[in-house]
């Protein structure tokens, strides 16, 4: 039931139409033209959100005829986002038969009404020459209109356009003019982009001002690359104050999720006792975690440890197993340390 402000009736709905009470026109309120008219808007109104909302269960729910019979009615007195959806399923054949033409049209009619989903699409049609020729200056345009709109999805594609340069050719100003855009939204990955970028003062001038304010904002977020780079920065100490145990509490936090360069870096910090109390048998549990991940500066250590006895128990056959690991990834003090094993096996 909808409940109609103007006429202070409540509206059943029946099917897929909206009836008021019978003694409706008996009520004296209503027989003023005002109110009439109130009363059809509410009624216009409320059907049409109905219709469209029912339409788009339907369309979640991959009943297809369902909804272009409720997309179809909707659009055809101009409702923008069924027309939207009626380009979506126009495009990928969903309930009717596929037709780029066709979808580009409904998703055209769409755009002109403002919509900027069908900006977004219009874009990635032509990004990616989904059932159209391929045109990056045709997909800015058209993401650009989104982005401007303010549909995130859009701004994290432009600004990842112009910062990998494939498409468009690279210009760092651009990608962090729209990485800011989608970051000011609370988009995690574009504040730590963006804060990359200030950093780096590689194409713009560099801000580190700005910089750290971007990586707190991912990290407070829980951007894991983010905490990472604070973490790294306390423990540096040339940007920050250095702060070893706030460093280890969140090289911790990224490491606990799996990063195995935060894992590597727990692991030292364990080895030489910086912002935690010094443990050769935690720093090998660390370090053995970012090796068995791959990491062949890790897999170098645990090669050592379990040589020399430290944090491990001393196992000659394992320490040559994880240093052949290391090696055959090109570490060179690995390569190094298997050729003295060697000479001093011959000796």
């Amino acid at each position: 039931m909808v409940y109609c402000l103007g006429c202070e009736f409540l509206l059943i709905k029946k099917g897929r139409h909206l009836l008021a009470p019978d003694n409706l026109l008996q009520h004296s309120g209503c027989l003023n033209m005002k109110w009439f008219l109130v009363f059809i808007g509410c009624l216009v109104s409320a059907a049409a959100s109905a219709t469209l909302s029912d339409g788009i269960k339907a369309f979640k729910k991959q009943n297809y005829d369902i909804a272009l019979v409720e997309f179809r009615q909707l659009a055809s007195v101009g409702n923008a986002e069924a027309r939207y959806y009626l380009g979506l399923m126009q495009k990928d054949g969903l309930g009717m038969p596929k037709d780029t033409n066709r979808a580009l049209g409904w998703l055209k009619k769409a755009s002109s009404q403002g919509y900027a989903d069908a900006n977004l699409q219009i874009g990635q049609m032509y990004l990616t020459g989904d059932g159209v020729e391929q045109d990056t200056d045709a997909a800015i345009d058209w993401l650009s209109k989104a982005g401007k709109q303010g549909l995130l999805a859009a701004q994290s594609i432009l600004a990842t356009l112009y910062f990998k340069g494939e498409q468009t050719g690279q210009d760092i100003a651009k990608a962090a003019e729209w990485f800011e855009a989608a970051a000011n939204q609370g988009d995690t990955e574009a504040q730590y982009q963006l804060a990359n970028i200030y950093y780096k003062g590689d194409g713009i001038e560099q801000d580190l001002e700005a910089a750290l304010l971007w990586y707190r904002k991912a990290s407070d977020a829980g951007q894991l690359d983010a905490k990472y780079t604070l973490a790294y920065l306390y423990m540096d100490g040339q940007l920050l104050a250095q702060n070893y145990p706030l460093a280890f509490s969140l090289f911790d936090e990224v490491a606990q999720a799996g990063n195995r360069n935060a894992q590597y870096m727990l692991g030292y910090m364990y080895d030489q006792g910086m912002g935690v109390t010094k443990s050769p048998t935690s720093a090998f549990d660390w370090y053995l975690k970012a090796a068995n991940q791959g990491y062949d500066e890790a897999q170098l250590i645990v090669g050592y440890m379990y040589l020399s006895g430290k944090g491990a128990k001393k196992d000659p056959r394992v320490a040559e197993m994880w240093l052949r690991k290391a090696a055959d990834q090109g570490n060179a003090k690995a390569t190094k340390m298997l050729a003295e094993m060697s000479t001093t096996r011959k000796q």
